[in-house]
């Protein structure tokens, strides 16, 4: 039923109070700028603890060595947790707090794992692993041209110009559709893994089960995970497609999924922060959404491989003009384009 009255029929609706920053902290980036590492500390100890920023974990966890030289006590528990490399039972920390500056984060549990593994990969001290336990509590800025993460209170929020919105499944874990293609086009879910220093996995399973890959040259490599250590093959993929951004010739490992990480068929890989990282990245799980901006590097990038010539200009202002779809294009599209 409809009421007409004149002035008084306005539109209204109940939005959420603004996003506020509440601290910014700078973060590192280890093994060629794949991995995000953050400096936090724990309860009462003065200690500064390194912590991986990692969405393909579905809590926090914490090193095993760091809690014994720390001095806490875990409390066993029949919880399992599952990588590429095998599922264990883990010990609890209950009810932690964790310090950032300007930040204190209240009622965290704290599995126990052994990184040890990850620290002799990175050559630095690995403490901890941030993941959905606080990711989901705040909106998370990351800005890899200033090496800066910023955490706001959720709330509405207007993202930067020139960027895209996706608009994942966020279950603990994020689940984001994209698009691949080899011998053929795939579109399906990936798990969205920013700690995981890679391009892309793939479950071979799913490689397996279609004629997406061509017969082409592969080699093995070992990776190390949750669990210890596993063989992958590894091989080059045409192209991988994520929102309005294509990347190509793109290093994919493919592994045997055993522990069903992947959960296959729903998700067919691993989509890895050697992809992500070239974004400027906003972390809004409580919209259930993920911004990307193409960072200043990754625009620079593609400039600077170009030779000086009488065309440099007009190159730098047809970059400039394809900013808002960000695409990242090689020399010879960029060629084409001008023609």
């Amino acid at each position: 039923m409809f009421c007409v009255q004149q002035g008084s029929c306005t539109p209204r609706m109940f939005v959420d109070p603004p996003a506020r920053p509440i601290t910014r902290v700078p973060f590192t980036q280890l093994t060629g700028g794949i991995v995000v590492v953050l400096q936090a500390t724990l309860g009462d100890n003065s200690d500064t603890l390194s912590f991986i920023l990692d969405s393909g974990s579905s809590g926090i966890s914490l090193d095993s060595s760091t809690a014994e030289y720390l001095g806490l006590k875990p409390v066993p528990s029949d919880r399992t947790i599952r990588g590429i490399a095998g599922t264990k039972k883990v010990s609890f920390l209950y009810n932690q707090q964790l310090h950032f500056p300007g930040l204190t984060i209240d009622n965290l549990n704290f599995h126990i794992n052994d990184y040890s593994i990850l620290t002799s990969v990175y050559g630095e001290q690995i403490d901890g692993i941030i993941g959905y336990s606080v990711i989901s509590k705040y909106i998370m800025k990351l800005d890899y041209d200033s090496l800066r993460l910023t955490f706001c209170t959720p709330g509405t929020l207007r993202y930067p110009r020139g960027g895209y919105i996706l608009k994942p499944t966020i279950n603990m874990l994020v689940a984001q559709p994209a698009r691949i293609r080899d011998n053929e086009t795939v579109y399906s879910n990936f798990l969205f893994d920013l700690g995981a220093g890679i391009s892309m996995l793939l479950s071979k399973e799913f490689t397996e089960d279609s004629i997406f890959l061509i017969r082409r040259k592969r080699w093995i490599k070992e990776a190390e995970g949750l669990g210890g250590k596993i063989d992958m093959e590894l091989m080059v993929m045409k192209e991988v497609k994520l929102g309005p951004y294509r990347f190509r010739n793109v290093p994919t490992f493919v592994f045997n999924d055993e522990n069903n990480v992947t959960s296959y068929p729903y998700m067919c890989g691993i989509l890895g922060n050697d992809i992500l990282r070239r974004f400027n990245v906003i972390l809004n799980y409580p919209a259930g959404e993920i911004h990307f901006t193409a960072q200043y590097t990754t625009v620079t990038s593609l400039i600077i491989p170009i030779r000086a010539s009488s065309y440099i200009l007009l190159m730098v202002l047809l970059l400039l003009a394809m900013w808002p779809k960000a695409r990242l294009l090689k020399l010879p599209e960029l060629k084409r384009a001008m023609k």
